[in-house]
């Protein structure tokens, strides 16, 4: 009797394929949530799918292009996360909880958060664009739907949808700056706080209202003569600072070009180098502003709040109205990894710092009656997504002023969303 062959089973070519797309497009979502979609290096994104720099080109073309399919892997994964949210959920509460769960489940491959697509040529950024706009769609449909239900309180659905994507962002990306190791304890406990706060708030008195007098722009005002050469060579330093904060919270620091900058201004390019060495000094300016203006929000809130709820709420205010405004501090976005170690630790450092005095602000809350019991550091680290999200979809003609805009969100996150 002649012998059998044995033959292994081996997955067919297109699902080989397939595994190693999957695997390409995960690690460059992780490059882009640590380096920017400019800054992610294809050498070490082919090596860690298993490919060769020369097989990748079977799969992407270019930079843009790998950026382009991550970001478009994101939209549509939301977009199903939406859809079997609305199908397993019986109600919008447990619609949101799927959603949110789903969005941050550890065991699903890594999603690039939305932030550079102004990095992307054209017809892909628009392509983009179009995609989260149905996405934000659909989550204020389920919001809308909930209040409808009578699970949910009336809210503006725009403002509190983006506020939950910020949050949401915010985890994939706050792991570098907070110094933590991402894995299965920390999503479940993000998820958990994030559902917590957005459904029931922070304040232990059902009910409660809060009022912030502040006005951000009283804070940053600066003194300025413009016959003392010194002042007003900061003074444009400080215009400057304040243009390139701007744009890379809107753009992306990938998507915003000295060129776009000095414009904005209606300087030269040549008036950017004349004031700062390059482009990377300049990333290190607005960062060394941003943390002086957040530290500055929370001396403040400690100094006016009575109570740890009230020192929380004005944090969140004062930063909403900052990002709202004309000169926002430069928000904690991709890039971190292209920013030099010296200043990179620095940052890391200033980063866990306001994280840990705004933690104390909740568990001063918890102790003092004011804020109902929670995971407070974790919290504390959910909440600036909040702001750090707002200038992503905020248009400059947006009906609501900053400080109406800081309003509604201290008033979603004070008692929540949830009956």
């Amino acid at each position: 009797m002649a012998d059998q062959k044995v033959h292994k089973r081996t997955a067919p070519p297109q699902a080989k394929r397939a595994i190693k797309r999957q695997r390409l497009l995960e690690e460059a979502a992780r490059q882009m949530n640590a380096r920017g979609a400019g800054a992610i290096n294809l050498s070490e994104i082919a090596e860690a799918a298993g490919l060769s720099r020369n097989a990748l080109y079977y799969y992407v073309t270019d930079r843009a292009d790998i950026a382009f399919q991550c970001y478009l892997r994101a939209c549509e994964a939301t977009t199903e996360n939406l859809a079997i949210a609305y199908e397993e959920g019986e109600d919008a509460i447990g619609r949101i909880g799927i959603y949110v769960e789903r969005m941050l489940d550890f065991d699903q491959p890594e999603l690039a958060a939305l932030y550079d697509p102004d990095f992307l040529p054209e017809p892909q950024r628009s392509t983009i664009f179009e995609l989260s706009r149905r996405n934000v769609e659909a989550l204020q449909n389920l919001i809308e739907d909930g209040v409808r239900e009578g699970r949910l309180k009336p809210a503006h659905t725009e403002i509190a949808a983006q506020m939950l994507l910020g949050m949401i962002n915010w985890t994939l990306l706050s792991v570098g700056w907070l110094g933590q190791k991402d894995g299965k304890p920390l999503r479940r406990r993000v998820t958990q706080a994030i559902l917590d706060l957005f459904l029931h708030g922070l304040a232990a008195t059902s009910g409660k209202d809060f009022t912030c007098r502040i006005e951000v722009g009283s804070l940053v005002a600066r003194p300025f003569n413009a016959f003392d050469r010194v002042q007003a060579t900061q003074e444009k330093m400080a215009q400057l600072i304040d243009a390139a904060s701007r744009m890379f919270n809107r753009r992306g620091i990938d998507g915003a070009s000295l060129d776009d900058i000095s414009a904005s201004v209606g300087a030269t390019k040549g008036a950017v180098y004349h004031y700062f060495d390059d482009k990377m000094d300049l990333i290190t300016r607005c960062y060394e502003r941003a943390f002086e203006l957040y530290s500055l929000f929370v001396d403040v809130a400690r100094e006016h709040g009575s109570t740890g709820f009230e020192r929380s709420m004005t944090v969140l205010h004062l930063n909403s109205q900052a990002q709202g405004g004309a000169s926002p501090p430069l928000v904690l976005q991709p890039g971190l990894l292209s920013v030099p170690e010296s200043h990179r630790l620095r940052f890391i450092a200033q980063s866990r710092e306001i994280w840990e005095r705004c933690t104390d602000m909740v568990r001063e809350g918890i102790a003092d009656g004011s804020c109902r019991q929670c995971d407070a550091q974790t919290v504390a680290h959910v909440s600036a997504g909040a702001f750090l999200w707002l200038h992503k979809w905020l248009p400059d003609d947006y009906p609501l002023s900053p400080a109406q805009i800081a309003d509604t969100q201290c008033q979603i996150f004070t008692n929540g969303l949830a009956r």
